[in-house]
């Protein structure tokens, strides 16, 4: 018999599990593994955030780790070379992530940091906010992590350390 692969990848913190393979322990047990991984994150919450693991590359154009981003969120948008809403809120949240170094942001850190790049805010961007920031959550450009809460994608985080990298 045939069996459906799955894979799936999970991360609380600095805790990372991955896992690839029959579709039927997903289905029967990842609520069991999700219990163990919060529990031992829980019960190792102190070491893990002491130490948060080196960056590591798994193929050779990323540039995780290798070079601090300090730019304003407007500096940001010109490398991007942002041209729209939804361009000026990725660099906003980019600024808030990269530079910031918050895991999560409000709408009103991303909306606060799209102002804070005058050249290319517009005041109709207020106004159209929410169905700007849904449309990056759908495109998973952004998570929701929470109503009015935040992060950068993992894809769109690495797309982002690379491209800003270049220009430190």
């Amino acid at each position: 018999m045939n069996e459906n692969r799955a894979k799936i990848a999970l991360k609380i913190g600095h805790l990372e599990v991955e896992y690839e393979g029959s579709e039927t322990f997903l289905k029967e047990d990842i609520f069991r593994l999700m219990e163990k991984v919060v529990g031992f994150q829980a019960k190792h919450s102190t070491a893990l955030s002491a130490a948060p693991p080196q960056a590591t590359t798994k193929n050779e154009d990323s540039t995780v780790g290798q070079s601090e981003i300090n730019m304003s969120t407007s500096t940001i948008a010109t490398r991007l070379n942002a041209k729209s809403g939804p361009e000026l809120a990725i660099a906003a949240a980019a600024h808030l992530a990269l530079v910031q170094k918050k895991e999560k942001f409000s709408r009103d850190d991303i909306h606060e940091n799209m102002k804070a790049a005058p050249s290319y805010y517009k005041k109709n961007m207020s106004k159209n906010l929410t169905t700007l920031l849904q449309s990056l959550v759908k495109s998973e450009r952004l998570n929701q992590i929470s109503d009015g809460h935040y992060a950068l994608s993992a894809p769109e985080r690495k797309k982002m350390e690379n491209n800003l990298a270049e220009h430190v």
